[in-house]
């Protein structure tokens, strides 16, 4: 798994387990509760239209987001709902292989709601174009490079805002002490 691959499922791995701390937490009442509606991504827009987002986004690695993320909602889901109901385990299980095979179509969902967005965001020839981009050698070069730079550049941005926040704090109590204000 490369770098960029890596900071994502960690990320994604957190927000799935967020999501099924909550759903173990929540248990019957979640299941009598009113489901969630979908997030609607803007409508009216031409299915090439469409198409081209997805490319762009496949093309760009942006879609490993998804695919990284459909493995670890279930396996904490499986960690939760084993955790705090240890006698269905089988029952558990089977009911997870269900939500497993369902996964690739949730995925697809997922591309095609996303892909919305960005299209409703960019023209179409504009996405050709940055797929034009993506296909090319040099546009190859640089998806392959975001992984990399995306590690360099994680610990630099964390380093780099606490930096900032303490200038600021410099500045902010300097600002305050001429208003009369010291802190």
């Amino acid at each position: 798994m490369n770098g960029f691959s890596r900071v994502l499922s960690l990320r994604v791995l957190a927000l799935a387990g967020a999501l099924a701390g909550a759903l173990a937490v929540s248990g019957l009442a979640l299941a009598q509760t009113a489901p969630v509606a979908p997030l609607v991504p803007p409508a009216n827009l031409p299915a090439s239209h469409i198409a081209i987002a997805a490319e762009v986004l496949k093309t760009s690695g942006l879609m490993r987001t998804f695919e990284a993320s459909t493995p670890n909602v279930v396996q904490m889901l499986r960690a939760n709902m084993s955790r705090t109901r240890p006698e269905l385990v089988r029952q558990i299980e089977e009911s997870l292989k269900v939500v497993e095979g369902k996964m690739v179509e949730m995925t697809n969902d997922g591309l095609k709601g996303v892909a919305g967005y960005l299209a409703s965001r960019m023209t179409e020839a504009e996405l050709k174009e940055v797929n034009a981009f993506l296909t090319s050698p040099v546009g190859r070069k640089y998806v392959q490079t975001l992984p990399a730079f995306m590690e360099d550049m994680l610990p630099y941005l964390e380093q780099w805002t606490q930096v900032v926040g303490q200038e600021a704090m410099v500045i902010f109590r300097a600002e305050m002490a001429k208003r009369g204000a010291p802190l």
